[in-house]
């Protein structure tokens, strides 16, 4: 069926298969989180109730009055077969089965899992699962999964991971970080759902502006590479794979049943296609982090402002070690730099503040405005360490000199912060956040991000100035 993410994602009504009033329950859990904010139509279903948190419950799903979209089915995995049939006897467009003890645990839950798939089938339902944590539609107030809380609307990432609860731990993080999401998607043992099919629904969502994938394995791998070359020529994706080391590859089986195939030839297939290869699930959000937040940048020419001289010299390194540069400032900019800092300080780039901390403010900002002038700086580095970073006016200066030079036209050039502090810093750190500027920890980091983003914006632009040329 071509509109299992519609019924997925904005769905008309919900059928809660295994829907509990016990606190203790999954279906408890499933039920509230539900209630918290999906607009829609709410069948619980359990043959032990007749009112579940103030909705009339019904024995089965053969019972409901009206047409179901997305069953959710949390239930026995002894049941969850004789669901799937009742699904199908109702025409159901999707099933979310977040039930395990399927492929993943051996022989006997392979058998369980493909009579799943043969019921489902014989209906025409997609099954998304099982052994799955679940999926959210955040900008609908959709939650449909293990997790508390509905996060807040108005997100641009989508996520799809194959690991629900590091995919939720991942999820945890990026909140933390106040970024926002469109979606999120657990397709756990994937026994029907191909990957290169969830490509192809998020190639179309027009919410989703950034796609990332946590990886264990792919299933159908051409299918998968064509669809990701559409997709990326449309929007950046975001892509971890687990499974690329032998231990990797032997616990991905246990855990969701994959197979993990070549690493190589993965690694090859998702740089030729255009989506970028993180190396890890917290470098996948940096990555998404920074596409989100800011314009791309247009080359590889970093300037760096600091109050740390051996910071910035690190962070030059590390820029240069991930393939960017960081170029002496041109005389004009230096110039203009130069009355802002005091007369011991560097102009040159990095642009050297020292601990004048009282000068803070008017220093960070000032060399801000001037480097976004600059037309040989692609990329803005501010590094933010200690008492920078503990002043809440110095924050709020460099948050409002970004957001005022970006506003002017042709000064499209992306800010990463480098966050040098302890804890004590996360409200002054909440301030960039949430005005659209990316946080980074530590020079490394920074850096790593910022090459990322830089070599997939030149990798963006070359195609699409050959698809120009070659229509």
């Amino acid at each position: 069926m071509a509109d299992w993410g519609e019924a997925a994602f904005n769905p008309s009504s919900i059928a809660l298969v295994g829907a509990s009033a016990k606190s203790s329950k999954l279906g408890y859990i499933l039920m509230r989180n539900l209630l918290e904010g999906y607009p829609g139509k709410l069948y619980p279903i359990n043959p032990g109730e007749t009112e579940i948190m103030g909705h009339q419950a019904y024995p089965r799903l053969l019972d409901v009055p009206g047409q179901v979209d997305l069953a959710v089915i949390a239930l026995p995995t002894e049941a969850c077969v004789e669901a799937m049939r009742d699904c199908a006897k109702i025409g159901a467009k999707a099933a979310l089965v977040l039930s395990g003890g399927f492929a993943e645990v051996g022989p006997d839950g392979q058998a369980r899992q493909e009579a799943l798939i043969e019921a489902a089938r014989a209906g025409g339902v997609r099954l998304i699962g099982p052994n799955c944590f679940g999926l959210y539609n955040c900008n609908l107030g959709l939650n449909a999964s293990m997790g508390l809380g509905l996060p807040p609307k108005g997100g641009s990432i989508s996520l799809v991971t194959q690991s629900g609860a590091y995919g939720m731990a991942i999820f945890g993080l990026a909140q933390q970080r106040h970024l926002r999401f469109a979606k999120i998607l657990s397709h756990g043992n994937k026994a029907d759902l191909a990957d290169h099919e969830i490509l192809d629904y998020f190639e179309q969502d027009d919410e989703t502006r950034v796609l990332c994938l946590f990886l264990e394995s792919v299933s159908d791998g051409r299918a998968f590479y064509e669809a990701l070359v559409r997709v990326a020529q449309r929007k950046p994706v975001v892509i971890a794979k687990t499974g690329r080391s032998s231990a990797g590859r032997r616990a991905a089986a246990s855990h969701t049943a994959a197979l993990t195939g070549d690493a190589t030839a993965f690694v090859t297939a998702v740089r030729q296609a255009g989506a970028i290869l993180a190396e890890s699930g917290l470098e996948m959000v940096d990555i998404a982090e920074g596409l989100s937040r800011q314009p791309l940048p247009t080359g590889r020419r970093v300037a760096i402002i600091t109050n740390s001289g051996g910071t910035g010299v690190e962070l030059a390194d590390m820029c240069e070690r991930f393939g960017l540069s960081v170029p002496e400032l041109p005389e004009d900019t230096q110039a203009r730099i130069s009355p802002l800092i005091p007369a011991y300080a560097s102009p040159r780039n990095p642009v050297d503040v020292t601990p004048a901390w009282a000068r803070f403010p008017e220093m960070y900002a000032g060399s801000i405005e001037a480097l976004y002038a600059c037309n040989e700086v692609d990329i803005i580095i501010p590094i933010l360490l200690q008492r920078s970073a503990l002043m809440r006016e110095n924050v709020e200066g460099v948050s409002e000199a970004v957001l005022r030079c970006q506003r002017e036209p042709g000064l499209a050039k992306p800010t990463y912060v480098c966050w040098v502090v302890g804890r004590e810093g996360d409200e002054n750190q909440a301030i960039l956040q949430e005005a659209g500027i990316p946080v980074y920890e530590w020079p490394e980091r920074t850096a790593r991000t910022a090459a990322a983003i830089a070599v997939y914006a030149e990798n963006h632009h070359a195609r699409v100035e050959a698809a120009n040329v070659n229509p």
